[in-house]
């Protein structure tokens, strides 16, 4: 996919390609309809022009230098005839307002693997939400790239590509104020991840946590493991975020990242934002108290649980104070793993219902068995919203595309800037 911007109309310019005078008239042909359209003068400050059959955009591409019709989605135009995608000038200055104006460049995503549970939504998606709302310009992003290390079926990546995003907007995320994209419709990164790798040490890598978890548990190292903190740091690095948000097992990664944009800094001149870490994503408990994953359904409260099914897993597999042996024993909070940790992620802003649960468990007048299901079923109340806006998204899937796809090129736009500057530096010519 090219990416150019451009204008939707501009008889100055169209007039100086074709060297045209003054009085010189276009013709379009209207890819759609199959229609010549003449007597459009380029002398008319035109903004836009419209097929006079079938209403559709007449634009001339500076690609195929050919005076035909676009096709416009989400101010992005596409060529009819060599289906170039066009970010326009509305959109450029969209952007660049928002980029200035904001508070911070916040950057964070989500590996496309199985459902989002319940400790996504407290954990990050909850956060991106309120990131949106501070007058910061958010990107969220899908990664399939990243994915890849642990994932082979291309058709399951896919799908859940397909399936964040749509959980993305579900859960609130403007995609009018935030830019929603996946990591492999932007290939600046990789690039910029290419140049990242020879400025870093291998040995450095190879120190990271997660390396030295995956060599003691004895799985095969591939090189997209090693080279998955690159990749991130080019997320980070090619938008020039100033906010990563990122869970406790991430942090390692992002503080590579800022060690990277220093050494680029010192050995280049300035050129990366050094971010700082944003808020840590919440560790929610699993339902048999380790720390809720995707890697494990059973033990996870998927989004898309019905209150049935959250109420079974939780009287099936929740843990709580193994001190307790009849209903009216005092109770320990902190013994229950799996439980009174949620209580106190719902109930974080309303400390008197928190308490109300903690009293009653200790002085035995609240059961385990209630206090199970009246947490599922206020995790129900929950996300009930974000299943209802999701069953409505599952209708309008061309709309989530839409939605991708329009990301990307904004993302694409904000990125390439970085990527010159750092071609520029390396002495790698752009012709």
């Amino acid at each position: 996919m090219k990416t150019v911007s451009t204008p939707l109309f501009n008889a100055d310019e169209i007039r100086k390609v074709l060297h045209l005078r003054d009085n010189d008239s276009l013709r379009f042909f209207c890819q759609k309809c199959k229609v010549g359209t003449a007597g459009i003068y380029v002398n008319i400050k035109a903004i836009e022009r419209k097929c006079p059959s079938c209403k559709s955009t007449l634009m001339h591409c500076p690609v195929c230098r050919e005076c035909t019709s676009g096709t416009e989605k989400y101010k992005v135009i596409t060529c009819d005839k060599c289906s170039t995608d066009f970010i326009t000038d509305s959109t450029i200055e969209v952007l660049e307002v928002q980029n200035r104006e904001s508070k911070d460049i916040v950057l964070s995503g989500i590996r496309a693997t199985g459902e989002l549970h319940l400790g996504n939504y407290f954990g990050a998606i909850r956060q991106f939400v309120e990131y949106e709302k501070e007058n910061n310009l958010c990107m969220y992003f899908i990664a399939d790239w990243h994915t890849l290390t642990t994932c082979q079926d291309p058709k399951q990546i896919m799908l859940n590509s397909i399936a964040i995003a749509t959980d993305y907007l579900a859960a609130g995320i403007n995609p009018e104020r935030s830019i929603i994209y996946t990591q492999s419709s932007v290939p600046e990164i990789a690039e910029l991840a290419l140049y990242l790798s020879m400025v870093q040490n291998k040995n450095r890598l190879e120190d990271l946590p997660t390396v030295k978890d995956l060599v003691r548990s004895g799985e095969s190292m591939k090189m997209g493991h090693l080279f998955y903190p690159i990749l991130m740091a080019a997320d980070i690095l090619g938008p020039r975020a100033t906010v990563v948000p990122v869970g406790s097992d991430q942090i390692p990664n992002v503080e590579l990242a800022r060690e990277l944009a220093e050494k680029f800094n010192r050995q280049f001149g300035t050129t990366f934002v050094i971010p700082r870490i944003g808020k840590q994503h919440l560790k929610v408990p699993s339902l048999t108290g380790g720390k809720m994953g995707k890697s494990d359904e059973d033990s996870s409260v998927s989004l898309r649980d019905s209150l049935e099914i959250i109420s079974d897993k939780y009287l099936r597999l929740g843990i709580t104070d193994k001190g307790r042996k009849i209903r009216t024993d005092s109770g320990i909070p902190d013994n229950c793993v799996s439980v009174y940790p949620v209580y106190k992620i719902l109930y974080e802003n309303d400390q008197g219902l928190l308490n109300k649960v903690n009293t009653e468990c200790r002085s035995g007048v609240r059961g385990c068995r209630e206090c199970k299901l009246e947490l599922a079923k206020s995790i129900h109340e929950l996300i009930q919203p974000f299943q209802e806006r999701r069953l409505d998204l599952l209708k309008k899937q061309k709309y989530v595309k839409e939605v991708l796809h329009f990301g990307a090129m904004k993302a694409r736009e904000i990125i390439q800037p970085t990527l010159m500057e750092v071609r520029e530096k390396l002495g790698i010519m752009h012709v």
